[in-house]
């Protein structure tokens, strides 16, 4: 990995003081029962947030550093590869792969836009997507990504996922773009369906079914109870979880989601109801994240997302512990704008449970 210069991760630490403001929502001081805000009929009505193409036409904001720091060459991109994907385990999109998996899956060449059966070309222009993504040029990345039909989604959704959490400004528009990668990837269930047991292809189904998954389960995080239950979000989530992990058990990420979401049950039902009712394990959380750590322990969502499962199963028991993760998480020098943004989060994410260990006695008012 490049040694980046101690003053480059300093200021990366003081954008993320200026970037990420400490929001610390006041709520019911029950430790179990979620707030029940108020929910329209419509809303209740209502199974997928209506998308409005207009969000993609604004110009997005940008990522809170330079990127040229993640700005990097062909070649460099093939030598960093595996470290780049140690955590999606997606295969380097070589002339001779995609050749050979388009010939098993033609669907995978349906929505290229002016290719002529050109693989070298091919090549060159998904690696433009990726750069730009890498870079954290998100609107760009999206823009190419999504000329390059099926296999340009990863970059192009992962581009849009990265926006809607970290970088959007209203929460209708950080809705509709999370709604929109549901769209997207639900389209290739079926298509991909005969490529999950291809060892070959797995990584790439079950990136697209993760980016689904971790759409559908950051709507979730933030939606009022009776609109979780309403879309059956808990559902479709564990589901999904279960399905990533089975297709590509070799993926940190899919197994750190899965920790995450019974994590995340658990802290808006409690332990008792998440088990009983929706299947939700400390266990399950456990061996998820020991294994994603084996596996990948310097990526920082996996250390910030086991710290806040620390926090969500077991309150102030197991702080010091979650505040140990996210000190290793913020410590970790990024090589792209995913790390970059998680690094970021896990230094704001720290002064506010330092906060929480000398102010709140409640959970609820903490979070």
């Amino acid at each position: 990995m490049t040694a980046y210069p101690q003053r480059f991760w300093r200021s990366l630490c003081l954008i993320a003081l200026c970037t990420f403001s400490m929001q610390l929502h006041a709520a019911r001081d029950d430790d179990y029962d979620d707030e029940m805000d108020e929910v329209t009929a419509e809303e209740l009505q209502m199974q997928e947030i209506p998308v409005d193409e207009r969000i993609f036409q604004e110009k997005w904001n940008d990522v809170p550093y330079k990127k040229s720091y993640f700005t990097y060459t062909d070649a460099q991109i093939r030598e960093k590869w595996d470290y780049l994907m140690r955590g999606l385990k997606v295969p380097y999109p070589s002339a001779e792969y995609m050749r050979t998996q388009f010939e098993k899956y033609p669907f995978m060449t349906e929505g290229i836009e002016n290719w002529d059966g050109d693989y070298q070309d091919l090549e060159r222009r998904l690696l433009d997507s990726w750069r730009l993504f890498f870079a954290g040029d998100f609107q760009k990345a999206r823009e190419a990504g999504l000329k390059l039909g099926p296999i340009g989604k990863i970059p192009s959704l992962f581009s849009q996922l990265m926006y809607a959490i970290y970088l959007a400004d209203r929460q209708s528009t950080k809705y509709m773009m999370l709604q929109d990668v549901a769209n997207q990837t639900q389209k290739y269930f079926d298509d991909m369906k005969e490529a999950e047991d291809d060892p070959e292809v797995a990584p790439i189904v079950a990136t697209v079914k993760l980016a689904y998954a971790y759409a559908i389960a950051r709507i979730a995080e933030e939606s009022p109870v009776p609109v979780v239950v309403a879309r059956r979000y808990i559902g479709k989530i564990k589901t999904s979880a279960e399905e990533v992990v089975e297709v590509m058990p070799e993926q940190p990420l899919a197994h750190a989601f899965r920790a995450g979401v019974d994590a995340g049950i658990m802290r808006r039902v409690g332990k008792f109801t998440g088990r009983m009712t929706y299947g939700a394990r400390t266990t399950t959380v456990e061996d998820s994240f020991s294994d994603a750590l084996e596996m990948a322990g310097d990526i920082p969502i996996v250390n910030y997302e086991y710290a806040n499962a620390l926090i969500y199963m077991n309150r102030k028991r197991d702080l010091n512990e979650a505040i140990s993760y996210l000190e290793k998480a913020m410590k970790i020098r990024p090589e792209f704008s995913m790390d970059a943004l998680d690094v970021m989060y896990s230094y704001k994410r720290l002064q506010e449970v330092r906060l929480y260990a000398l102010t709140f006695r409640s959970f609820r008012k903490f979070e």
